[in-house]
């Protein structure tokens, strides 16, 4: 979205008298760096872009590999102080109104951690690393790569109608992101439409002389949509819901809100199309659920914003359902089985192909909502460093699409006056008990590194303590 020139320079100053790092007005390309997409340009991108190759020579943007080295014995200390203070409590904060932030506690916390310098693949310290543990959404990288190597980056996902006689089907494939109304091609959310798709499908019935249809529902694309008997167990409703092939604003109940999904999200989109229909003219019968037969004839389609764009959506904002949708339409096109265990062995397949440290994938699902979830920190770091490097191209938009620290997505509110603001890129996880954040950071000496850090088993109560933890240990690699 293009932006005046004023409004950047504004930005500048307040950023500067604020104190807000050189890092958060790099992001804004407001000044050269690692995280500005374009060195010209004063526009203001709503998300922040990164380039990590030169398609041309294969040249590393964004990591310099001459930058002065960090060492293992930099990183000790930090690692030290990182598990001291998961597992006995945080140094006296006096602007904190959290108890458990002013006081020793024994939380029982297990730490695991591992940092990699990026451009060398050389890994600087661990502790744990190589231990299963509770990624939560940290897990959620495992979704993306996996639907980025099974997909691929501009893959789209299509909402279709077929008609066969009287009876028409409206078909999904993936698309959790649709328009009741008109599609906007400018937006990811709400880039096709519901409203498009009836008013093509209107018109080829129109065409046939039919004014009169049955309608009915086909969501076999993904098969068995039963939630995980761990997910209700845990009692994570409000974040979770049927893993459908079609869906209005991700299956929310509330457009404004990032939780409390609608029980049947697929029948609701269902009902939304027979009403556009029904403007158009058309008479739509009590619908039904029902596969697709091989005579239909496709009578319309829309299709949503590239994969690419959804793994925004995705990773930013840690969103659980299209995390499951990218694994269960990975599995659809692998041939895995579409449910759970479909998504798991299409997953287990790409990092076992990609050869990564680590690689067993002991999860249940793709978002790391389950609490039975087991994943190693090297994984998820050997992952994280793969993708960094850039020498696989499909792998380019997960880094691109992480929250970036005092910025966006679920890091908007942490590293706000901090050595990690606007440079710290990562992926957070929170769970009951467990704490996560696989990312990258970049040193004062300019070298980037990436990490993965899992604080779980702890005690209730203490989830601030191992957030905080984290924090100063990303907070510390930065500062080097």
């Amino acid at each position: 979205m293009r932006k005046s020139v004023l409004l950047p320079l504004i930005l500048l100053v307040a950023m500067v008298a604020s104190g807000v790092g050189y890092g958060v007005l790099d992001a804004y390309n407001l000044v050269p760096g690692i995280l500005t997409l374009e060195n010209e340009s004063v526009d203001m991108p709503e998300t922040v872009e990164i380039s990590l190759t030169d398609a041309g020579n294969k040249e590393v943007i964004g990591i310099n590999e001459h930058a002065a080295k960090i060492t293992a014995a930099q990183v000790q200390p930090l690692m030290q102080q990182l598990v001291a203070q998961a597992q006995n409590g945080l140094p006296p904060n006096p602007d904190s109104n959290d108890p458990a932030a002013n006081m020793p506690v024994a939380t029982g916390s297990r730490v695991g951690a591992i940092v990699i310098d990026t451009a060398s693949g050389k890994t600087l310290g661990q502790v744990n690393a190589d231990q299963l543990m509770t990624p939560a959404s940290s897990s959620k990288i495992v979704a993306a790569a996996t639907a980025l190597k099974t997909l691929g980056p501009d893959y789209r996902f299509t909402t279709s109608t077929h008609l066969a006689g009287e009876k028409l089907f409206l078909r999904g494939n993936g698309d959790q992101l649709l328009s009741a109304g008109s599609g906007n091609p400018a937006a990811t959310a709400g880039h096709a439409g519901l409203a498009d798709l009836a008013a093509q499908t209107t018109q080829k019935l129109k065409d046939k002389k039919t004014t009169t249809v049955q309608l009915f529902l086909d969501e076999s694309a993904f098969g068995d949509q039963n939630p995980l008997a761990n997910w209700q167990a845990q009692g994570n409703d409000n974040y979770e819901t049927k893993p459908t092939p079609i869906a209005i604003n991700n299956g929310l109940a509330n457009p404004e809100l990032s939780y409390g999904y609608l029980p049947d999200p697929g029948l609701s989109a269902a009902e939304q199309f027979a009403a556009r229909l029904k403007d158009q003219g058309i008479k739509v019968g009590q619908i039904q659920r029902g596969a697709t037969p091989n005579d239909a004839r496709k009578i319309g389609e829309v299709k949503s914003a590239p994969l690419h764009e959804v793994m925004h959506e995705t990773l930013k904002e840690s969103n659980n359902m299209l995390a499951e949708v990218l694994c269960r339409a990975s599995a659809a096109k692998a041939g895995t089985g579409t449910n759970f265990s479909g998504e798991i062995k299409i997953a287990q397949k790409v990092l076992n192909d990609l050869k990564l440290e680590g690689a067993a994938f002991a999860n249940h699902d793709c978002s790391g909502l389950s609490t039975e979830n087991q994943i190693k920190p090297q994984l998820l770091a050997a992952l994280m460093q793969q993708a960094a490097r850039g020498d696989d191209p499909q792998l380019r938009p997960l880094v691109a699409s992480l929250p970036v620290g005092a910025l966006d997505g679920t890091l908007h509110d942490r590293y706000l006056q901090a050595n990690g603001a606007g440079n710290v890129r990562a992926k957070t996880g929170s769970l009951q008990n467990s704490r996560a954040l696989t990312g990258l950071v970049t040193t004062k000496s300019g070298r980037t590194l990436t990490f993965c850090v899992i604080v779980d088993s702890f005690k209730e109560g203490t989830g601030t303590i191992a957030r905080g933890a984290i924090d100063n240990f990303v907070n510390g690699l930065a500062g080097l």
